[in-house]
């Protein structure tokens, strides 16, 4: 069992990148040897791998988890559809401005589907990666694909404000309501996307990502990027998963060179249980 090291120190970092205009923040861990950048779900931030990043002493590189844009206290992007590749393009400024030739991929949830697509365009970048209940992205079918982003741009022109609530707990009642989650696991999410407003407490995410999703794959566009993967890969199923959609099956076998493991916990089955997904992390990435 991995064991929590107190004695790490994990520092609020913040990366500019020049080319999207934003800036990106979240937290490191120092170390020397290939990094770890570490991706979270949607509408999550960094501090879901609060309990990761403190029981990662078998590492020897540096860890930095981010909050994605639009997330925590990240900017938003600026493009106005918000879209998957706008992600993945931050992801990859990102690595370039820091010099990274190689590095470790950690995704869960949104963070393992920009992953798998990052690794699956720049192969050559990924030494190992690691899926956390998700793999690959939305897809749709090909006649589907007008509604997706007219649902979308009805949304973005409505424009519907981020509730407003009353107290932190109400704030962290409705985010375990919005994902089924656990209320530990909500109270560490929210700490970090959540200020003041008038009249009480609001996100401070980008709204837009509140909006339907304007999903542009195919399920064959998604297995053409998950069998261009060629790093060793983990994929960590929740006993509780979310993965449940017919497809999940050819993707499982789509990349090639995956393992799996199942472990107990719900989708955020790395804040549930951290003892036992960051061992099977940490083995992984040091085997």
């Amino acid at each position: 069992m991995t064991e929590v090291d107190d004695r790490v120190t994990v520092e609020e970092v913040e990366f500019a990148l020049p080319r999207a205009g934003i800036t990106l923040r979240g937290r490191r861990r120092a170390g020397a040897g290939i990094p770890t950048l570490l991706l979270h779900g949607w509408l999550d931030n960094c501090a879901s791998f609060a309990p990761l990043l403190h029981r990662a002493g078998s590492l020897a590189g540096e860890l930095v988890a981010v909050d994605l844009p639009g997330h925590g206290l990240s900017d938003p992007v600026t493009s106005l559809t918000c879209s998957y590749f706008d992600h993945v393009a931050t992801i990859l400024e990102l690595v370039h401005t820091q010099g990274w030739d190689r590095i470790n991929l950690i995704g869960h949830s949104l963070g393992g589907a920009l992953s798998s697509l990052v690794a699956g365009l720049r192969p050559g970048l990924i030494d190992r990666l690691v899926l956390i209940d998700a793999i690959g992205p939305l897809s749709q079918q090909p006649d589907s694909g007008r509604e997706t982003i007219a649902r979308y741009l009805d949304a973005y022109l409505a424009d519907r404000p981020a509730p407003v609530y009353r107290s932190r707990g109400q704030a962290v009642m409705a985010r375990v309501a919005l994902a089924d989650i656990l209320l530990d696991t909500a109270q560490l999410l929210v700490e970090r996307d959540l200020h003041p407003v008038p009249g009480g407490f609001s996100w401070r995410s980008d709204n837009r990502l509140r909006y339907p999703s304007p999903v542009i794959f195919t399920e064959p566009q998604v297995l053409s990027y998950l069998n261009s993967i060629t790093a060793p890969t983990l994929l960590v199923h929740a006993e509780r998963t979310a993965l449940h959609e017919p497809f999940y099956p050819a993707r499982f076998t789509a990349v090639p060179d995956m393992r799996q493991v199942t472990l107990p916990g719900g989708h955020h089955l790395h804040i549930e249980n951290p003892d036992q997904v960051s061992e099977a992390i940490l083995g992984f990435l040091t085997s």
